[in-house]
């Protein structure tokens, strides 16, 4: 987001007629972060919203949200709470605004709110008169302005630049002999220019780079223009909002520039609309680490236990030798010595000579009866480590199913649906649970076949689930791809043609992690032969009497 000097200027001068005179209603902190100062102006409430850090302000549209009393917000309130806004200004081009306040209309102010955005270092000031009462800066070993609680606040030192409206063309013609860059050079020079409008007014201005000492012939007086009209545009409420797709708000448009994403009607609702969107991207990109995060140590988690349990299995799986040992023993007692710690018999099985390790504190029966609880034993446990072996291998395909339907989400509420399955089953913790409540149907994905017949694709192992089991017809058409991790689709129909059954097989494929691939193996069968598999996870089936075809995956 580009605020500069000339944003700056535009923004108090928009906010500036509806705040000055109100009453402070409310100070509050919101869940978003932001410092919020509710103020009642004559038949209408309005919300100056400050996000913290303070990289900008604007008078929030959002409906109310909850109330946090933030430390900060506690303080402000406590002194100015019943007073009234006195005024809203600031420098011009400077990025410093300072609201004041005083216990009546008529009255001087004695509490004062000053903003700072100087890029690096933005803070929030509450003063009473010149001291600082309470600050959003921390302490800093050697700072110049160190400004916590009980110190004297002071301004910021202001460069040693030219304002726009006083540079003269003299002046200009200087300072492109000096610098071959025109952008370049008006920021060196120009107070309240950022990196956006410094190329815009070249480029208002007819210029790209100057050669050096030969700057265009009237180049200097074009410049000094642009600079006054827009100098003057910004001061003057002459804003003309806009939304950049890449680069944020501004507060007019740029000619230099690709035409705007979207406009708005004023500059608060720009800069409402897209902080929200940053922190909803913002909130995306950690939901998505967290959950990636959390599965990659449950899938781990769930091979090294399955490593363990397939050694172990190996180990059980030799209890049919324990079987063979008791019944050698207990068809040659007589040839067993008494105190032996071993003997060698012959196999009643076959095989030759068998040496068995005995206990010489034992008869030769009891021996064997050794071996055959060894037996016993061990046949259970394989038995018991094999079902553990086949659940793991479930929890493992299912943490793939998650894990691609991670890679696939495209939106907030699409990671949040895999957040709740993740939560439900453990995987992170959640919040506590709360009293369940009626759901809308999943928002799948729906298609058309050439010929109309809808086809439904679900976006997350619960949506697979819901229309694969509860809203397809049963006569109608099931397909996914084969042996890879991917949507469910159904294909309404009950006697669907070729071409509708090839078309619903390329979005499986596509909607699948096979989605690169030449070509993907897709099944299909009708809905009323996939069933659930008894206790599993949502979106796991099995699935009988299909087909099945190679075809290269489509988005529809």
């Amino acid at each position: 987001m580009h605020l500069d000097g000339f944003f700056f200027n535009a923004l108090v001068r928009e906010i500036r007629p509806q705040v000055a005179g109100a009453r402070v209603e409310d100070v509050y902190g919101s869940p978003r972060g932001s410092l919020i100062i509710q103020v009642r102006a004559p038949g209408q409430t309005r919300r100056l919203e400050i996000p913290l850090p303070p990289r900008s302000f604007f008078l929030s549209q959002a409906p109310p949200e909850q109330k946090i009393g933030t430390p900060l917000a506690q303080t402000i309130k406590k002194h100015i709470d019943g007073y009234f806004c006195h005024s809203l200004t600031n420098p011009p081009f400077e990025r410093l605004a300072t609201l004041a306040f005083s216990s009546a209309p008529e009255e001087a102010p004695g509490f004062f709110l000053h903003l700072e955005v100087m890029g690096r270092q933005n803070d929030l000031f509450f003063c009473r008169e010149d001291r600082v009462i309470a600050t959003t800066r921390t302490a800093k070993q050697g700072a110049a302005r160190s400004l916590l609680p009980g110190d004297l606040y002071s301004p910021p030192a202001r460069p040693a630049k030219a304002l726009p409206l006083h540079l003269e063309s003299a002046a200009l013609a200087l300072l492109l002999s000096l610098n071959p860059d025109c952008s370049h050079a008006l920021l060196n020079a120009v107070f309240g220019l950022g990196p956006l409008l410094a190329q815009e007014i070249c480029a208002q201005a007819g210029l790209g780079p100057v050669p050096a000492h030969s700057p265009a012939q009237g180049a200097p007086d074009r410049l000094a223009g642009v600079l006054a009209d827009l100098g003057r545009a910004s001061l003057e409420e002459k804003a003309e909002p806009v939304l950049y797709e890449d680069l944020g708000p501004y507060w007019r448009p740029l000619t230099h520039l690709p035409p705007p994403e979207r406009t708005f009607s004023s500059l608060s609702a720009a800069l409402a609309f897209w902080i929200c969107r940053s922190r909803e991207e913002n909130r995306e990109g950690q939901l998505r680490r967290q959950l990636a995060k959390a599965l990659a140590t449950a899938a781990l988690k769930a091979e090294s236990t399955l490593a363990k349990q397939k050694i172990e299995l190996s180990r059980a799986q030799g209890f049919s030798l324990y079987r063979e040992t008791g019944d050698t023993l207990l068809a040659s007692l007589a040839a067993v010595p008494r105190g032996a710690s071993a003997v060698t018999l012959e196999n009643v099985y076959g095989g030759g000579p068998l040496t068995i390790a005995l206990n010489p504190a034992l008869s030769a029966s009891a021996n064997a009866a050794f071996y055959y609880k060894k037996y016993n034993k061990y046949k259970t446990a394989a038995a018991k480590v094999a079902k553990l072996i086949a659940a793991n291998q479930e929890l493992l395909a299912y943490l793939d199913s998650l894990q691609y339907t991670l890679e696939a989400a495209q939106s907030l509420a699409e990671l949040q649906a895999v957040r709740a399955e993740v939560e439900e089953y453990g995987l992170v913790k959640g919040p506590r649970p709360i009293k369940a409540v009626k759901l809308p149907p999943p928002d799948y994905h729906r298609f058309f076949t050439e010929g109309g017949t809808p086809v439904w694709v679900g976006k997350n192992n619960r949506q697979n689930e819901w229309l694969t089991l509860q809203a397809a017809d049963k006569e109608h058409y099931w397909l996914h791809c084969r042996r890879s991790p991917g949507s469910h689709v159904i294909l309404c129909s009950k006697a669907p043609g070729e071409a509708d059954l090839a078309y619903a097989a390329a979005l499986a494929a596509w909607y699948s992690r096979e989605r690169s691939s030449p070509k993907v193996e897709v099944v299909w069968t009708q809905v009323k032969n996939v069933r659930k598999i008894p206790g599993a996870k949502p979106g796991q089936v099995r699935y009988t009497e299909y087909r099945s075809l190679f075809i290269p995956p489509r988005p529809g």
